[in-house]
């Protein structure tokens, strides 16, 4: 059986890869939000999205949907209009929509890239009252 033996360059050149930044950096995800995923809620004024990192600004997409009404069986998906605002810290948006929510189930979605410029992108939905 041969060894080949690697070079002091070889290991530092795979340690470097390895341990690099890039390689440690996370995507950039929803951790938090108000209301909370699946809430039901009583009045809705605006929704705060809070992420893992900051993110790059111009990537930022998010949109309001209302996905259900009471007593309407066949509601079609309506999108609300909103208007948002990432926050000073970078790592949080607030939506706020135009009119007032009325009773019914709404989905956020949203979508952004990190430093680690890898767009990622979720959603979640709250029920108003």
């Amino acid at each position: 059986m041969h060894r080949f033996p690697l070079s002091p360059l070889a290991l530092f050149a795979a340690a470097a890869l390895v341990l690099s930044p890039a390689a440690a950096m996370a995507h950039a995800k929803l951790v938090a939000s108000t209301p909370a995923a699946n809430a039901k809620v009583a009045k809705v004024t605006s929704v705060q999205l809070k992420f893992s990192e900051k993110l790059i600004a111009s990537t930022v997409r998010a949109e309001l949907v209302m996905t259900a009404m009471p007593g309407m069986t066949d509601h079609p998906p309506m999108k609300i209009a909103i208007g948002s605002a990432m926050g000073k810290d970078g790592k949080s948006m607030t939506l706020t929509p135009k009119r007032a929510l009325v009773p019914g189930t709404y989905k956020v979605k949203w979508s952004a890239a990190g430093a680690d410029t890898h767009r990622m992108g979720s959603e979640f939905s709250f029920t108003v009252k």
